[in-house]
């Protein structure tokens, strides 16, 4: 009889089985380097993360450098601040600010004359330099060939030479007669007539042809008839400007005095600057000859303490006869404001007028405070690190280079930037999310394949090259588009300078439609199908699903599409250095929409502009490292705003 016996060995647990797998599985260690606790799969990983590592320690000296570079402006601009109070300069740029706006206001009036004028004489203008545009459009094609039958060493003596000199500038008039721009202000018969003027001129001609010189004479008719209404405007003008030149005088006059006071401080210190490291090297020399040596030199080096106080009690002397002339400034401009008119008929001419009676209360404001301040200026008080840190982040002028004082206010260049960002993501945000709902929702595979990547290859022009297209060709042709007389309407056209704002702008939104194209459409597709399918079963149509369920589901995403095309825009070089016009000024805004045809420079080109030409250490050679480092930490703050927008779409 068979009797079974229960089994008393309990099964291995689940845990135990897995490591018996394993170790059955995992081969014996005959390889050397796995007897050393090495392994390949462990070689690798070490190679990825030392390359990652290296990485961070790149971007961590870059930190470093930038911030070691940078940080050393501010003691520097305050020293610059100081001499610029102690030797009387700021002393005279409280007199000097107002000369200034006095000139702004000035130029603005005579702006406002010159453009009603002109404005009323439009016409003739225009067909006045249309007949110079051809002319010159045929000296041009002809003047090489011309210029060297009058420059003929032969004279008349090689008759062959001049013979084929003149048969080739009669093949070069035949060309250029055939590329003569239009002239939509002349009739048939006036351009008939400049042709044929040009068809039949001798090659030695000098002068204007017949019709240039008569157009050029009814335009100084017509300009002389139409400013006779305004003969009082023009009197006061110049009455206007007249006034000002009593305090002129007197600041030219301080301005000798405390330039060469200026130019003493400095002196001494660069010879102070030399002495210090003199004796820096003293103190580490190896041998007692050497230190006495060195000793030696400091000593011959020491500078003599500059006068100060003798050029500024002749300075403070002069401050009775400076507020005289700014209290009779003051009387005269305010008596000039009511005899300016009341409004002028052409809207170019009434803007800049509109903008001289705006500026002319802060205008006398300003002349009324400066007493004041004449009086209570002190060239002993200390200029604080913060006031070098204000100046920095909130001055308006960005000098440099210049004999009477360098300044490095900030604001310009930043407007700059964002105006052009402004611009640019006004064309990209639309064109490039659109282009992605597209794509992703709407568009058959054929289409997918061919609109995707051209969009993307975008991305393989070079900068510089697009740089080029916007300064030849989209630059030019909307100066000559603004030309035209049924765009007027246009805010800001006639355009002045082809290098504006707004070229720059359509030029960067054309760089950054990818990075928002890319992004957007990713975010598209990081939505759960689930979604679409729900709404479409719900009886939805493909745009319903799309606005009101893909687009909200992926808004996240396609924030951080945006950021990222800011940051693109933001911090792009080489095209708005080569477009943007390189004006550091603020834009006037008071142009409305016409402010962005208007030239402005930014923190990417101010750095790539005057980097490789200023001295190494100098004040303003660390003003452009602090310019880097508010630009790291704009960009930094941008990616990281897309970072986090990111991270809430995957979650």
């Amino acid at each position: 009889m068979l009797i079974l016996l229960p089994n008393t060995k309990k099964p291995p647990s689940l845990p135990q089985k897995l490591m018996a797998t394993e170790e059955d599985l995992t081969p014996p260690p005959n390889h050397r380097f796995q007897r050393h606790g090495f392994s390949f799969e462990g070689a690798i990983r070490f190679f990825f993360a030392s390359h990652a590592g290296l990485t961070i320690v790149i971007l961590v000296l870059i930190i470093v450098f930038l911030l070691k570079e940078g940080l050393g402006f501010f003691p520097g601009y305050r020293r610059e601040l100081e001499i610029y109070r102690i030797a009387g300069l700021e002393f005279v740029d409280l007199s000097r600010k107002n000369l200034s706006s006095h000139e702004q206001l000035t130029s603005l009036l005579n702006r406002a004359y010159y453009a009603e004028v002109n404005g009323l004489s439009t016409h003739d203008m225009r067909r006045t330099q249309e007949a110079d545009a051809l002319f010159n459009a045929y000296n041009e094609q002809t003047a090489p060939t011309r210029d060297l039958i009058l420059n003929n060493p032969q004279g008349d003596s090689d008759t062959g030479m001049l013979t084929t000199l003149r048969a080739n500038f009669d093949k070069q008039r035949a060309l250029a007669m055939g590329h003569l721009p239009l002239t939509p202000h002349l009739n048939a018969q006036e351009r008939h007539q400049l042709i044929d003027s040009l068809r039949t001129r001798n090659a030695d001609a000098t002068e204007d042809p017949p019709l240039v010189t008569q157009l050029a004479g009814q335009l100084a008719d017509a300009r002389k008839k139409h400013s006779e209404p305004f003969k009082a405007f023009r009197h006061t003008i110049d009455n206007f400007s007249a006034a000002a030149t009593p305090l002129d005088s007197t600041i030219g006059e301080m301005t000798e005095t405390v330039s060469a006071t200026k130019e003493k401080i400095q002196n001494a210190d660069v010879l102070e600057k030399d002495r210090a490291s003199l004796m820096a090297a003293a103190q580490q020399a190896k041998t007692p000859d050497q230190r006495a040596s060195l000793l030696a030199e400091a000593d011959a080096a020491q500078a003599e303490k500059p006068d100060i106080d003798g050029p500024i009690q002749t300075l403070l002397e002069r401050r009775p006869e400076c507020i005289r002339l700014h209290q009779e400034l003051q009387q005269a401009a305010a008596a000039i404001l009511d005899n300016l008119p009341a409004s002028l008929s052409q809207p170019e001419a009434q803007r800049h007028l509109r903008a001289a009676r705006n500026a002319w209360p802060t205008f006398i404001t300003g002349l009324a405070a400066t007493p004041e301040k004449i009086r209570s200026w002190k060239h002993s008080d200390p200029v604080p690190l913060s006031d070098a840190v204000l100046s920095f982040l909130t001055g308006k002028d960005w000098i440099t280079g210049g004999e009477w004082q360098d300044f490095y206010g900030i604001l310009p260049l930043a407007a700059g930037s964002l105006m052009i960002a402004l611009v640019a993501l006004c064309f990209a945000i639309p064109l490039g999310i659109g282009s992605a709902i597209y794509v992703n929702q709407f568009a058959s595979p054929t289409e997918q394949s061919w609109v995707k990547p051209v969009i993307e290859f975008i991305q393989a022009i070079p900068s510089v090259v697009l740089g080029f297209i916007g300064i030849l060709v989209f630059g030019t042709t909307l100066r000559e588009l603004s030309q035209m007389d049924s765009l007027s309407w246009v805010p800001g056209f006639p355009i002045e300078e082809r290098l504006n704002i707004f070229t720059a702008g359509c030029l960067l939104a054309l760089m950054s439609i990818p990075t928002i194209f890319s992004l957007a459409e990713d975010a598209l597709n990081n939505v759960p199908s689930a979604y679409a399918e729900a709404s479409e079963a719900l009886g939805a149509t493909r745009v319903q699903t799309t606005f009101r369920i893909m687009i909200p589901a992926a808004t996240s995403g396609i924030l951080a599409a945006i950021l990222l095309g800011f940051g693109r825009v933001i911090g792009e070089t080489m095209v708005v250095l080569l477009v943007a016009g390189n004006r550091i000024k603020i834009p006037d805004f008071s142009a409305g929409l016409g402010t962005i045809f208007q030239p402005t420079h930014t923190l990417t080109g101010i750095i790539a502009q005057e980097l490789g030409e200023v001295p190494l250490g100098s004040v303003h050679y660390r003003a452009l490292f602090v310019v880097g480092i508010l630009l790291f930490a704009v960009v930094l703050g941008i990616n990281a705003s897309a970072h986090y927008f990111v991270n809430r779409a995957r979650k």
